[in-house]
């Protein structure tokens, strides 16, 4: 080394350093592992999402068609989940059977929106949109096992929310 130049520092991280950052992982991983363990609360409101998704679709496709759009419960049979189908009268008819299926936006798939494995889909009863948007019967409630907030449909306007 020579007199005039200082010493250069090693690069890299102290010892104490590197104590406190794995200490704060780990008081980190302590506090967010559990909540990531289980997963069925991401699930359910994934479904809770897709259901209201499904009957706003449902809402909006009564409207543009001037038709009604009828949202059938299927309970669970075999290896099919419980689901939700959503099926358009294809006449002006009011009352009239749904027997045109209504399919996934962009594709030639029925919209057919099916539960998760351990949640289960209760509807009070199978309805209908009519071409102004509003539910026949009214109101609508949608519940899913283990979620405490149904999903309701205005009688009036056919606003779906949670």
């Amino acid at each position: 080394m020579t007199a005039g130049r200082p010493r250069a520092r090693g690069a890299g991280f102290t010892l104490v350093e590197l104590v406190v950052t794995l200490l704060i992982l780990g008081i980190l991983a302590a506090i967010a592992a559990p909540r990531f363990q289980d997963a069925s609360a991401f699930t359910q409101r994934g479904f809770a999402d897709q259901v209201i998704a499904a009957l706003r679709y449902a809402q909006k496709i009564a409207i543009a068609k001037r038709r009604e759009v009828c949202v059938d419960f299927l309970p669970a049979s075999g290896s099919l989940p419980d689901r939700i189908a959503l099926t358009l009268n294809p006449t002006t008819t009011s009352g009239a059977p749904c027997s045109a299926q209504v399919n996934l936006p962009g594709e030639a798939a029925a919209y057919v929106v099916g539960a998760p494995s351990g949640i289960g889909l209760l509807l009070s009863t199978n309805f209908r949109f009519d071409g102004l948007g509003a539910p026949t019967p009214a109101p609508v409630t949608v519940t899913l096992t283990g979620r405490g907030v149904p999903i309701t449909i205005s009688a009036q306007t056919g606003h779906v929310s949670d």
